[in-house]
């Protein structure tokens, strides 16, 4: 219902409204589905996957790190253990600091300093003398990959809803990318170089990343967030031009958050209807040519994360991720100890079965390159299914039912089946799990606002990586059967789910504010 002197509001993107010098008013959700998706976003989404890629790597990386180093420098198991997870302390500190950062001085510069570390850490780590040094560098990589989460922001600010959650899943491929990359590089010059070569080379794609931030924006969420409104507009226009979308925006036009001004003291409103916006019963409001007046710079606090309105999505988003990084990390340490199953001296002579169970220190340091392989291969398969899915239904029953299926598959490693049965339930907890935590990718920054949505997603991440410093003292230890090890991943992913279907609400389509 229009209430007597009010005008339909028409889309803000008409040109007709362009009759006088006046600029138009149109919101950046408009401006950028406006634009749609093209080489801009194709631009951010290549050099946030060659972040996310980093940071699968340097994951993937700890599977043969620790097992060498542990030769190398005559490493106890407790050493052994301590070389990854200290890697996961430096990658909490770097999410809780470069989380905050973000949101102050932007997600562009945060990215490249958080590049620079890894890039100058990783490669100094080929260099290690003892294990001291060793340990010591590879925190410091652990804190720039603490940052390596900022650029999935950015390119979520930078994507229309109704691409979104396909192109986030995009990224998920990079990181499946940066596991081969990892595997296959062991493979082919572990046995030969040494780890020494296969840690310089690990630091290839972020390097590479590096070299593509010239043509890395800035977030015009973040822009228009901090009142900086000419330099968001500017973003939108050259990302238009880069996307030949031109026409597609005014040639005047004022970027705002809103087309309904916030009310003003003193000022009555009335409801035309259950649905109907706001109408201040005093005046006619133009909303197509007449924009609120500039507010001061917000200021941005971390702590609004646990103000009502968010805080059950932040609480119930940080028992997510810490489940994942326990969960996830976990079956990448215990991959090697799993498969060594296939060595002569950890089989039943009489059986095809693998032996779970045995610890790795009763076997020889092999591993089984080709199943291991596989097994990070899996993770492609996980890709797909999330990428075809991730716009048909729900979020957070996806991302749910991949927990689920993540928590029974790995449960049944702990039986003991021939051996293509036992990879084939690997291949799925794999498979499920990328599907799950990909899902939860997607949805974290859509939970948040702008002027918090770096700090939330990092402090989510930073719980992924407190379960992630946690799991090598479950999966790796020696003292705890390897079937128990297994049955315990797999209630904690049970209660993976439960969180995730509790979350209030659905993000699948949704404006980023």
């Amino acid at each position: 219902e229009i209430m007597e002197g009010e005008e339909p509001i028409r889309s803000s993107l008409h040109h007709n409204l362009e009759d006088n010098n006046e600029p138009v008013a149109i919101t950046l959700h408009d401006a950028i589905e406006a634009i749609g998706f093209g080489r801009q976003q194709m631009i951010v989404l290549f050099i946030c996957g060659l972040c996310f890629c980093t940071d699968s790597i340097e994951v993937g990386l700890l599977s043969y790190l620790q097992v060498e180093a542990k030769n190398d420098f005559d490493l106890s198991d407790t050493w052994e253990s301590t070389l990854t997870s200290v890697v996961f302390v430096g990658e909490m500190v770097g999410a809780a600091v470069f989380g905050p950062l973000a949101d102050q001085i932007g997600r562009r510069k945060t990215t490249f300093v958080a590049a620079i570390l890894v890039a100058i850490t990783g490669l100094a780590s080929a260099f290690s003398v003892d294990i001291y040094m060793l340990m010591s560098l590879r925190f410091v990589v652990g804190v720039g990959i603490g940052g390596m989460g900022v650029p999935f922001d950015l390119l979520a600010e930078f994507l229309p809803p109704h691409m979104r959650g396909k192109a986030l899943m995009g990224v998920e491929f990079f990181w499946t990318g940066g596991t081969m990359f990892v595997n296959g590089l062991a493979w082919g010059m572990l046995g030969s170089l040494g780890w020494r070569y296969l840690v310089a080379f690990c630091s290839i794609p972020v390097v590479v990343a590096m070299l593509s931030f010239a043509w890395l924006p800035e977030s015009p969420h973040w822009f228009l967030a901090m009142g900086r409104k000419e330099e968001a507009q500017e973003i939108v226009r050259k990302a238009a031009v880069k996307n030949n979308k031109v026409d597609a925006l005014p040639k005047n036009f004022s970027l705002v958050q809103s087309l309904i001004p916030p009310p003003a003291l003193g000022t009555e409103y009335v409801i035309a209807d259950e649905t109907a916006p706001l109408i201040r019963s005093d005046s006619t409001i133009n909303h197509r040519k007449e924009e609120p007046k500039a507010n001061k710079k917000p200021k941005s606090s971390p702590m609004a994360l646990f103000n009502y309105d968010l805080r059950s999505t932040t609480l119930l988003m940080f028992f997510v991720w810490f489940s994942t990084g326990l969960t996830y990390y976990g079956t990448i340490i215990i991959i090697p100890e799993y498969f060594e199953g296939n060595n002569s001296n950890c089989t039943d002579a009489n059986s095809s079965a693998l032996v779970v169970g045995t610890n790795s220190s009763n076997c020889n340091d092999d591993f089984n390159y080709p199943a291991m392989f596989v097994a990070g291969a899996a993770e492609l398969f996980g890709c797909f299914i999330g990428f075809f899915l991730v716009e048909r239904m729900s979020r957070k029953k996806l991302s749910g039912v991949g927990y689920l299926l993540n928590a029974v598959a790995t449960a049944l490693l702990a039986i003991k089946f021939p051996k293509a049965a036992g990879i084939f339930f690997l291949v799925v907890a794999r498979a499920t799990a990328l599907m799950s935590t990909s899902i939860t990718w997607v949805m974290t920054p859509e939970m948040f606002p702008t002027t918090v949505r770096a700090v939330g997603h990092s402090w989510c991440s930073a719980m992924a990586r407190v379960g992630a410093f946690i799991t090598p003292y479950w999966g790796d230890t020696s003292k705890i059967s390897l079937s128990t090890r297994l049955i315990g991943y797999g209630v904690v992913g049970i209660s993976s789910t439960l969180a995730t279907l509790l979350l209030p609400k659905e993000t699948r389509g949704v404006a980023l504010d």
